[in-house]
């Protein structure tokens, strides 16, 4: 079934896109439980980059599975969108919610090695129910938003780990998605690339009005957000809004 395709979120900007209350989730250590989440209470709105932030084992991936449907907790609710419950929801629609709603970019950049860019884009809206020349189409004008028109036929063997970088992100604006989760996006990337990557999200937000979840332990990430959350041992620690900088210092490590 053809699906109409959705241009931006930008008329929902400031609104709360994803809402959580009371999120606990355990880990099995042996013959113990380990609390990585401990009643944490979260929320993003269209057109923000929210930073989530914290050392290694603070949380803060476990909070964005949990966020998107990727790893359920013990405890807790998640409002997203049209869902009330994203955890009372069947496995099938809580899958076809992320299809339908959120984009995922990941450190590992998650590319299948046999395809070409384009068809990385087209394979994700494929599985949406897109048409095949609206696919072919969208994935073209994704790619060009993200400066790969000239690589579009080439494989990750091919590309440098910026450019992989930048297929995942096109492969995630191609689906238009109200929800966009990056975790630790930068880190596999040199200062140059890792610039590009963060102001691609920042666009994704301010022009299309996508709510933008960015967890990374990266302190230097903080000039690009609109919000900044700090999340330690499993509880959030701080949490604050600021004005993105005009001309952030570059990236460089």
């Amino acid at each position: 079934m053809s699906r109409k395709p959705r241009t931006d979120h930008s008329e929902k900007r400031g609104e709360i896109a994803i809402q959580a209350h009371g999120l606990v989730k355990r880990f099995k250590t042996g013959r113990t439980f380990v609390e990585v989440l401990k009643g944490v209470d979260f929320d993003a709105r269209h057109g923000d980059v929210t930073m989530v932030m914290g050392p290694s084992g603070s949380g803060k991936s476990t909070l964005v599975a949990a966020l998107s449907g990727l790893l359920k907790p013990e405890e807790g609710q998640v409002r997203a969108l049209e869902a009330a419950d994203l955890w009372k929801l069947s496995p099938t629609r809580i899958d076809r919610f992320r299809l339908d709603h959120c984009g995922f970019i990941f450190q590992g950049f998650n590319l299948f090695p046999a395809l070409n860019a384009k068809q990385q884009v087209m394979t994700a809206l494929h599985y949406q129910g897109v048409p095949k020349g609206e696919a072919h189409q969208r994935a073209l004008q994704a790619l060009e938003e993200v400066g790969l028109t000239p690589k579009m036929n080439q494989k990750p063997s091919e590309m440098s780990g910026g450019e992989k970088q930048r297929v995942a992100i096109a492969r995630a604006l191609a689906k238009n998605p109200n929800l966009i989760f990056a975790d630790e996006p930068t880190s596999a990337l040199d200062g140059e690339n890792g610039q590009v990557v963060i102001r691609l999200l920042r666009r994704a937000a301010t022009e299309r009005g996508a709510a933008v979840i960015c967890v990374t332990h990266d302190p230097r990430l903080e000039a690009y957000a609109d919000r900044v959350i700090h999340i330690e041992d499993g509880r959030i620690l701080d949490d604050v809004r600021r004005t993105p900088d005009a001309n952030p210092a570059p990236l460089s490590h």
